[in-house]
């Protein structure tokens, strides 16, 4: 029964190649004697294999018919048989399926996982970025405070020399504004 299916097959391979063929042959429309002649035998054997094929099919229908009918085994066994056959299958296509599952789920947390790590280092490179920035911004805050605190010492200097220039001119202005009866007479001598 298995050889009349292959053989079965095969001949329909042969004829859906010389059907190619022929469709093909059509196409380049070419008439000479000798293609003519090729067409002929062709389409004769393409017959002849459509034949083979009906009649295969036949003779398959026919032992399978045969084979349930004569059967030695009874019909129970057989439907056991077939239903352990189809869910062996079934649990093998499962197991390919869930394999299959798996290896797509592993795919896709590596793929997640390497996104994760670029996005963890794209991270990092920004708090360092951020890091230094703040440093050099902490930095430029202390030499500002500190440059501050000088020109507050200074302007508590200058402010401190006005004062005293400011108490010099005064008592300058005071000293020549006197009159010079305060002083005494120029002709009186403060040494008797």
């Amino acid at each position: 029964m298995k050889k009349a299916e292959a053989f079965a097959n095969e001949c329909q391979i042969e004829l859906g190649k010389v059907r190619v063929d022929n469709s093909e042959l059509d196409r380049i429309n070419v008439r000479t004697p000798i293609l003519s002649h090729c067409l002929y035998r062709q389409s004769h054997f393409q017959a002849n294999l459509e034949n083979q094929v009906k009649e295969l099919n036949v003779r398959i229908i026919d032992l399978e018919t045969k084979s349930y009918t004569s059967s030695s085994r009874p019909a129970t066994l057989s439907r056991k048989a077939d239903s352990r056959i189809e869910e062996i299958t079934s649990q093998l296509t499962g197991k390919g399926h869930a394999h299959r599952l798996s290896r797509d789920s592993k795919f896709d947390l590596d793929r997640q996982r390497v996104k994760l790590d670029e996005e963890r280092k794209g991270y990092e490179m920004q708090l360092a970025t951020l890091r230094k920035s703040m440093d050099e911004l902490h930095t430029q805050d202390n030499l500002l405070q500190s440059a501050k605190r000088r020109a507050e010492r200074e302007a508590a200097d200058y402010k401190q020399k006005s004062l005293n220039l400011e108490r010099e001119v005064e008592r300058l202005r005071n000293r020549l504004e006197r009159p010079a009866s305060a002083f005494g007479s120029p002709t009186s001598s403060p040494r008797k």
